[in-house]
This record gives C-alpha cells, structure tokens and sequence, in this order.
C-alpha cells in the first residue's frame, strides 16, 4: 500500500518520525511528503495519509498555519472520497476549530504538561512510557474512542477511529519520545491502526 506521509515540524523530529514509520510499516511503500507538493499527491488518490505536523511553521513568530483553504478542502475531498487518514500526536495541534480538517478528526489537542510525566496508555492492551501527555478534545458521540491517557496531571483520550463519507480516520496521541517510539507494544498497537484505516 503507499502511504504518503507529512512529518515533523517546530518541536518534533522529521527524520525520527519517518525512521519510526519506515520500521513499523516496513511491508508498506512510505513516501516521504512536503506540504507544497500535497494538492499533486492528494490528486493521485494515495492508499492513505499520515499527518504528523502541527499547523504552525514557526511557532515562536506566530506566523499562519501551512493549512490553507484550498488543502482544507483538498484532504477532505480526499477522505469523502474513500481516502484513509491517519493523524499523529501534533497532526492534533493548532489546526482552526473551524477548519474541514478539524471536522475530519473529530477532536483537537488542548494541552500538555511542560514536563513529560509516565503516561499509562489503556485499551486492548496497556503499555506507559515517559510522554507528552497530550490533553484533547473529542466529539465522543461521533466517533470510536479505543485508547485512553492517564498521568498524574489527570486522564484523556488518546485514540479514536470513524468512518467518514467513504473514507476513514484515525487520531492517535502518542508520542513525543524515544522511549515511545522504542516500546515494542505501541509499535504492535500503532501497526494495527494502520491495518484498520488500510482495510477494505
């Protein structure tokens, strides 16, 4: 399957993303996106998209968001059509509560702590690592929540999954560390969320 990926941004690594992505989903075919080159890949109707990239370049200038209009439009056109959209940890972040996008994943980040705290992940099955622990906000009515977040700074949601017109979406929270990226669990857990989007 090709899966065609925007990584990285301010606070989180490109190349540790694409090196995690390319270890996990080994039996897939990762092509490594930009933003400017999204309307043509969007075109080409790849098997799914993999967002992790907060919406603002330079965060710390307060410059605009990389999510115009026209790819708002775009990458929800894609999913109403049959596309699969897979949205990582900052693929949550800054992104305008009344945007398309924002009415794909059903949910946005909210907060996290300044310190990474040992976060403990629940769902089918458990794993915790030191973490960003992400606070988010979902519309439950709306969607499949399948993975939960606690720390001692409090509990959140951390999956969720929906069709959408013909296509689908998955929101995952984690992680923002090494020890995330390492913990076999996840990557087991993160492989099966990729299986979900990519089924028939």
């Amino acid at each position: 399957m090709r899966i065609v990926t925007l990584l990285g941004d301010y606070y989180h690594s490109h190349d540790r993303l694409l090196q995690f992505l390319q270890t996990t989903l080994s039996t897939h075919q990762i092509e490594d996106g930009e933003v400017k080159d999204l309307p043509e890949i969007l075109a080409e109707n790849p098997d799914m998209i993999l967002i992790s990239k907060e919406n603002r370049l330079t965060p710390k200038n307060g410059d605009a968001g990389w999510l115009t209009e026209e790819l708002d439009q775009l990458i929800w056109q894609y999913v109403q059509k049959g596309g699969r959209l897979f949205v990582l940890h900052s693929g949550l972040s800054s992104y305008p509560e009344s945007s398309l996008y924002r009415k794909l994943t059903k949910g946005h980040f909210l907060h996290h702590p300044n310190e990474h705290n040992e976060v403990i992940y629940r769902g089918k099955d458990t794993f915790s690592f030191p973490d960003e622990h992400y606070f988010v906000a979902v519309d439950e009515a709306e969607t499949e929540v399948f993975l939960t977040s606690s720390s001692k700074e409090g509990t959140s949601i951390a999956g969720w999954r929906h069709q959408e017109g013909e296509g689908r979406v998955l929101c995952l929270t984690p992680t923002h560390t090494e020890e995330g990226f390492k913990n076999q669990t996840f990557q087991a857990y993160f492989v099966e969320c990729a299986e979900w989007l990519l089924a028939e």
